[in-house]
């Protein structure tokens, strides 16, 4: 049973956290993450309930929330990302994160390109089409600046998409593909997104068809995910990074594969 009664970290500042690559990702790449989650998913560790503030995932947490790699990093990691991913958190619903991130990458990219390329959410996701609306803003701002997400959220791209008809240029939005559930969206759309497709066919009891299989098989693969899940290496033994691929970094409406990890 949770201890809905004490709250580890009380976040009550709004203030903007970017990082600056990851182990996954590269040290090139910067990014802005979110609280996972929502109100029915909330995050805790060891029964104790690690913020009060819900995560940004809207109704788009109920068929994740129990693998979400996003929740195990937040309960892994939490004394260093709870408070940062809070307080982004309610940046965001302040509606004062624009301006903060237009402040951020005028100032890092004054003398010299520095922020090259921002990775949106890489935990947390887009809430809606206003969301949409500000993160292209801000590429249009900053066109010296590729940006990127990841997102399950479809019915926002959609109502983006009618008004807008496209992201510019340095606004990337990778379609998150499983089972063939952003099959209708996009079919609308052909050839307008990346799409970035979950391989389970590594693991037992998939529930994917033989035809399924054959199809995933085809498709070009994600090099930093080995079949086994694991993080890929190098020849050098080195890991292979984002950043030494790029392939979600660029508008070319391909379809990429990841294996189960």
């Amino acid at each position: 049973m949770h201890n809905k009664t004490i709250t580890k970290y009380q976040i009550k500042k709004a203030r903007l956290h970017i990082s600056k690559g990851n182990t996954k990702i590269g040290k090139g790449i910067y990014s802005f993450s979110t609280l996972p989650g929502n109100k029915k998913h909330m995050i805790y560790a060891n029964d104790e309930l690690l913020t009060d503030i819900p995560g940004t995932c809207t109704k788009h947490c109920e068929s994740c929330a129990n693998a979400c790699y996003a929740f195990s990093s937040a309960k892994l990691h939490h004394n260093a990302v709870i408070p940062a991913w809070g307080e982004n958190t309610l940046l965001l619903r302040s509606g004062k994160l624009k301006d903060e991130i237009d402040k951020y990458i005028t100032k890092k990219n004054k003398n010299k390109v520095c922020v090259k390329t921002l990775r949106i959410h890489v935990s947390g996701e887009i809430r809606s089409e206003k969301d949409i609306e500000m993160w292209n803003e801000l590429a249009k701002l900053h066109p010296e600046t590729v940006f990127s997400t990841y997102t399950k959220n479809y019915e926002a791209v959609d109502k983006f998409m009618q008004t807008h008809k496209n992201t510019e240029p340095n606004f990337v939005i990778n379609i998150s593909q499983w089972h063939g559930c952003a099959n209708k969206f996009l079919a609308k759309y052909p050839g307008k997104f990346n799409v970035f497709t979950y391989n389970d066919a590594n693991l037992k009891n998939n529930g994917l068809s033989e035809s399924e299989i054959e199809a995933l098989a085809k498709l070009p693969k994600c090099p930093a995910v080995t079949k086994e899940g694991k993080h890929a290496k190098d020849k050098n033994g080195n890991p292979i990074l984002c950043e030494n691929c790029m392939r979600c970094y660029r508008k070319t409406g391909k379809e990429t594969a990841v294996w189960s990890h």
